[in-house]
């Protein structure tokens, strides 16, 4: 992170660089490992459409009271499973990429931003990944993806981190400065 010190005697911009703290770093490094893993999700997501469409079609026989071909028959509509894990993954990656972005430049708009988005993305993955007929392998996709989530907010909101974002400046590009 660079901050601005002003002008030298030379007239020179003089900046300095703050290092990031090894736990900002670590749950930046989460973050990302967890798109990579929404990323694996949704991919495997598209493999089992099938399989999670029978899953859906036995759930609500099952709640109805109905056969299953009764409910093959019926105007039931499974739920489109990739169609809504690709519209996750395409708001989710830009969006935390760009608060990622921020934060490692101390901003501390974007550690309240990333924290609602990273909490709010957990709840998500856990209810997706609960639900009745879910193939296993898509439950643990959201266990280890739910796991990244805790992981990023536990090192996000350490105490250590908390000098941080209180010293950075993280108005800097909108900074004005008064030259008299």
């Amino acid at each position: 992170m660079a901050i601005d010190r002003g002008a030298s005697a030379t007239g020179e911009r003089v900046t300095t660089t703050a290092p990031v703290p090894p736990m900002v770093g670590l749950a930046l490094r989460a973050a990302v490992a967890q798109m990579l893993v929404m990323t694996v999700a949704t991919a495997v997501t598209y493999l089992l459409q099938d399989t999670l469409r029978d899953a859906s079609i036995t759930a609500h026989a099952a709640a109805t009271g109905q056969t299953i071909a009764a409910v093959r028959e019926s105007s039931f509509a499974p739920f489109g499973f990739f169609r809504v894990a690709l519209t996750m993954l395409a708001t989710y990656v830009p969006l935390a990429l760009v608060l990622v972005a921020m934060v490692r430049v101390g901003a501390r708009w974007a550690l309240y931003t990333l924290t609602a988005l990273v909490a709010m993305s957990a709840v998500v993955q856990l209810v997706l990944g609960t639900t009745p007929g879910t193939p296993l392998v898509l439950m643990l996709l959201a266990a280890v993806s739910v796991a990244l989530h805790g992981l990023t907010l536990l090192l996000l909101w350490h105490p250590a981190n908390r000098r941080y974002f209180q010293n950075a400046h993280s108005g800097h590009w909108a900074r004005v400065v008064d030259e008299d």
